[in-house]
């Protein structure tokens, strides 16, 4: 006992010789330390603030907080000037510096965009995907929110939705060499699960880039159960086919089905709805062949149901006995909350006072196009910025509809009203396409 004690004597002797500034914090938030080695000059964190006029930012590193200046040398990467950095309050910065006249000088401050940091090598395209998923080893995850994997995902993937990764986390495979594949909307939400999968040890993780966007336009999906039973329940609009023979279906079949044999199916084309977007829906026999004739006739939101008829009954879900329907009725509805493409359109050909066109993409993506005369505040600091948006019609879009959907539900939350718009946007030389998801 008595060496012991003599043993941290001698070590607080010795600590107390030493420099305060050998024990300087490292200018590295935990979180960046996942997946980055410290280096001489190099600091990463959260942007605390920036003040133009003093050449000042100060960076959080969740232990203590530091503060940099800048001058009209230091450039900047992944955001438009020093004024556009602002923006980005809250999020991931590396910043690279110099010691000079005894205060640390930024060279290059670098806003973290997780699409710049994701290998070539890490990236699939639909030909690699479809080919790799048929291993049953290779496990597949949609990392966009439940619902719209619900609506349709692609066949045996999970669902670890990017934005509440740390809840769904424990549906990675214990085996941490075991291949991963993430995709979302070909946009930021399967990059970020890639880098968390990857920081938590895992060493074959990739991104399908085209994500369920691209799928739909060249494959089927499934649709969750949950999902069939919401649409009927809140009359969401879709097109249910019943692949069996007449004989089975006048015994019994889900409710609202349209009863079309597999064998008539390719003389029935003309049944269908005009519109490429309905959401149809095929369960019966041979229902993964009838998905892919729809999807070869140019249909985008074609699916199919993992169950049987005797497997939807025996759950207790809502059935009909007797003849089905033989024609197909369907007129689309807009989702709540949701401005119609042409009413989008009409804002941007004659601009209306009091409404607010906002780009919820972020800075660097604008380089590709956007809308004369929008607002772009990026979904991920739209709840920092909501007060610039009071006393208007806000109608929010983006390239896919779904970082519009959830910069509407951040206002939402901050009691703002809002629509976004739920479709494809295509910018290309200064113009723009529309398409209807």
């Amino acid at each position: 006992m008595k060496s012991v004690l003599i043993f941290f004597i001698c070590l607080a002797t010795v600590l107390l010789t030493i420099p305060v500034s050998a024990f300087e914090k490292r200018p590295m938030a935990k979180l960046c330390g996942m997946c980055h080695e410290p280096e001489p000059g190099v600091m990463m964190g959260f942007l605390e603030n920036i003040a133009i006029k003093s050449g000042t930012i100060q960076m959080d590193f969740m232990t203590h907080k530091e503060v940099v200046k800048f001058d009209s040398d230091t450039k900047v990467k992944y955001v438009r000037d020093f004024n556009d950095i602002r923006n980005y309050r809250k999020k991931g910065f590396q910043i690279n510096f110099v010691e000079k006249n005894g205060e640390r000088l930024a060279t290059e401050i670098i806003r973290f965009d997780i699409l710049k940091v994701i290998e070539d090598d890490e990236k699939l395209s639909r030909a690699e995907f479809q080919m790799l998923r048929k291993d049953p080893k290779v496990r597949v995850y949609d990392v966009r929110p439940p619902m719209k994997y619900k609506m349709g995902h692609v066949p045996d993937a999970g669902l670890i939705p990017a934005p509440a990764f740390d809840k769904f986390v424990g549906k990675l495979p214990e085996d941490k060499t075991t291949q991963i594949i993430f995709y979302g909307v070909g946009g930021c939400l399967s990059p970020t699960a890639l880098m968390k999968t990857k920081a938590l040890g895992y060493t074959d993780v990739r991104i399908y880039t085209g994500g369920f966007p691209d799928w739909s336009k060249h494959e089927f999906g499934v649709v969750a159960v949950d999902w069939l039973k919401m649409a009927q329940t809140k009359g969401i609009p879709h097109v249910l086919i019943d692949l069996r023979p007449d004989s089975e279906v006048v015994q019994g079949h889900i409710k609202g089905a349209v009863a079309i044999e597999y064998g008539k199916l390719e003389d029935s084309r003309e049944l269908f709805p005009e519109r490429k977007n309905a959401p149809i829906i095929f369960y019966g026999n041979q229902s993964e062949k009838a998905a892919a004739l729809a999807v070869s006739w140019g249909y985008r939101a074609v699916r199919v149901l993992p169950l049987s008829f005797a497997q939807w009954q025996d759950r207790g879900n809502p059935v009909q006995t007797g003849p089905a329907k033989d024609t197909i009725s369907y007129t689309p509805q807009p989702k709540p909350g949701t401005v119609t493409v042409a009413g989008f359109e009409k804002m941007v050909a004659a601009p209306v006072a009091g409404v607010i066109l906002v780009d919820v993409r972020n800075p660097d993506e604008l380089s590709a196009g956007t809308i004369q005369g929008a607002v772009n505040i990026p979904v991920a600091v739209i709840g920092d910025r909501f007060a610039e948006l009071n006393g208007a019609e806000i109608v929010l879009f983006c390239n896919t509809g779904i970082r519009a959907e959830m910069a509407q539900t951040v206002l939402q939350e901050k009691g703002i009203k809002s629509r976004y718009l739920d479709a494809t946007i295509t910018f290309e030389d200064g113009d723009f396409e529309v398409e209807e998801n």
